[in-house]
């Protein structure tokens, strides 16, 4: 077998690990943090997620100006675009809810091999994507719909178009590429200055180049409708959108709750955490290997033998240096650092496609089995063995089954091929359009008058997607067991209400947050009928977490 067929076919297995990794099982686990807001407001590509302490443009206007579906209040729209168009293909599921992420994740994989193939050669360019392929904090952010495997495909994608950019002088493609991944996300922001000071300091006549500038206004043109955006909503209320009010430390009585924000500490406390963040998101490892990485180039630059594949380590050091003092204003959120990994993969790789043959092979021998061990240890198994930290990632809660999913599917049998019989009237005109559209799709289905009650001591996050999803575009009834009870049970059946379902938290470990203000209404509703008999909802291991309560007016 010739040289270039074995490099193909390696990199095949590369890429086919890569998807095995990301794809095995996407629905695995529980909607419980930020992928449940996204999620939600991309299957109708609506800002609105039902929270008095953070509202939206949409809830301010009787009817929603033309420029306040241009982006979103807290995120630019590319995202929920592409995850709008995945619900469309596939319907309201987990596999639609991560399928874009999951993608983006194997492309990184290929993009990372082209890109370190392009700096270091083919054989560091197989190691690199091997390394960002079986990489159990990749592999975790490519699983969830979180934004962030997006930000590094278009990242990586802008970066290897940039490189080819300084070969053949064709920018304009790399410009793309960027206004797309600012349109993913704010913090691909960093990426422009990292290439004007890499340009700064090793091909300044690119700096003098016409064409470099045109690329920064084409992404700037595609940028353009978050641009306007904010525009119109300073000319409309006085402020920019979230994540600009904040930076500009604008006031927004509107915006009362900013978690991520609140969270992330003082410039101490964000100093203090960046090490341990990266350390527990790469594991012992990969972040040893990144330590002999920066001491080997290090030592190059001290005996002054930089070669060429030294020099070219200037733009992933740079890119890590960027995004480090960026944390350093954003904080060290696992979600946020994890832009770190393909920077750091390609440093590995150079490192270790610069060992001889021998150290190179027994090293990997070891490397990526442990990685790939991680990876399922972490994200696959129902139960980590080992300790966290040790045998499997601080990922891993991240990736938990709660039991929610079990109960999303015990709640899909009861729905499936039905529509509500009664439904609750909505606020504003947007939610009513929504409204009457999802009951006149749903018009040939069999009426079922039924009301769903939950537990709201359940986590808010999972409430979100179980629930207030089914509520919203679904048109069902739900409410909470606060609620129900204020109401009575006469309101309820004088509405045509003849059946009553009733989810409530059987054990009381599966919520992941603790609950600062707890409701006896789930209790007390409970107690109301001694004689029914409640089904009972496992999660895989079999842990009974939720009860079911059915009763018939």
């Amino acid at each position: 077998m010739n040289k270039k067929l074995f490099s193909y076919l390696l990199l095949g297995l590369i890429i086919f690990t890569a998807g095995f990794l990301r794809f095995y099982q996407l629905d695995h686990s529980d909607v419980i943090n930020d992928e449940a807001i996204i999620g939600f407001r991309s299957i109708g590509y609506i800002d609105f997620f039902s929270s008095p302490y953070q509202t939206t443009p949409w809830e301010w206007f009787s009817d929603v100006p033309a420029w306040a579906r241009l982006s979103f209040h807290d995120h630019p729209p590319l995202t929920f675009v592409l995850q709008h168009i995945s619900f469309k293909l596939f319907g309201q599921n987990l596999f639609a809810l991560r399928l874009p992420f999951a993608l983006a994740g194997v492309a990184s994989v290929v993009l990372l091999y082209l890109i370190a193939k392009n700096l270091y050669g083919k054989k560091s360019g197989i190691i690199a994507a091997l390394l960002l392929a079986v990489s159990s904090y990749h592999v975790w952010v490519s699983r969830t719909g979180l934004q962030e495997a997006l930000v590094i495909f278009f990242i990586l994608l802008t970066l290897f178009l940039f490189l080819k950019a300084l070969e053949n002088g064709q920018h304009w493609w790399w410009g793309i590429s960027l206004g797309l991944a600012m349109l993913t996300k704010y913090t691909t922001f960093i990426l422009p200055l990292g290439f004007i000071c890499y340009l700064f300091f090793f091909k300044r006549s690119v700096l003098v180049n016409k064409k470099f500038w045109l690329a920064i206004c084409l992404a700037a043109l595609i940028f353009s409708p978050v641009i306007f955006y904010n525009i119109k909503m300073y000319q409309t209320v006085g402020h920019f959108d979230l994540q600009f009010s904040y930076l500009f430390g604008q006031q927004v009585a509107e915006w009362q709750s900013l978690p991520g924000k609140e969270q992330m500490g003082d410039f101490i406390d964000r100093l203090k955490n960046i090490i341990p963040a990266i350390y527990q998101g790469f594991l012992w490892p990969m972040f040893f290997m990144l330590i002999a990485s920066f001491g080997f180039l290090g030592l190059k630059i001290f005996k002054s033998r930089v070669d060429n594949d030294a020099k070219k380590n200037w733009l992933p050091v740079i890119a890590i240096i960027f995004y480090l003092l960026f944390f350093l204003l954003i904080g060290p959120s696992k979600r946020f650092v994890v832009i770190l990994v393909p920077f750091v993969i390609l440093l590995i790789a150079w490192f270790i496609g610069s060992l001889p043959r021998a150290a190179r092979i027994i090293l990997l021998i070891i490397l990526i089995p442990l990685e790939i061990f991680f990876s399922c240890n972490t994200l696959l198994a129902y139960n980590p063995i080992g300790t966290r930290g040790l045998t499997y990632s601080y990922l891993d809660i991240e990736n938990y089954n709660w039991g929610y999913n079990q109960l999303d599917s015990y709640l899909s049998n009861i729905l499936a091929d039905k529509k509500p019989a009664f439904s609750l009237e909505t606020k504003y005109p947007f939610l009513e359009t929504i409204r009457k559209k999802s009951l006149n799709e749903a018009k040939n289905k069999s009426e079922l008058a039924a009301l769903i009650v939950y537990d709201p001591n359940f986590y808010d996050l999972a409430t979100f997607w179980t629930f207030h999803r089914r509520l919203v575009y679904a048109s069902w009834p739900i409410v909470s067991a606060d609620v129900y009870l204020q109401q009575g049970k006469d309101f309820w059946q004088s509405q045509g209400i003849s059946d009553v379902y009733f989810f409530k938290i059987k054990d009381p470990l599966i919520l992941s947050q603790s609950v600062t203000v707890f409701s006896t209404a789930a209790e007390e509703l409970a107690n109301s009928f001694d004689s029914i008999q409640p089904d009972i909802i496992k999660r895989p291991d079999g842990r009974e977490v939720f009860e079911v309560y059915h009763w018939q007016f």
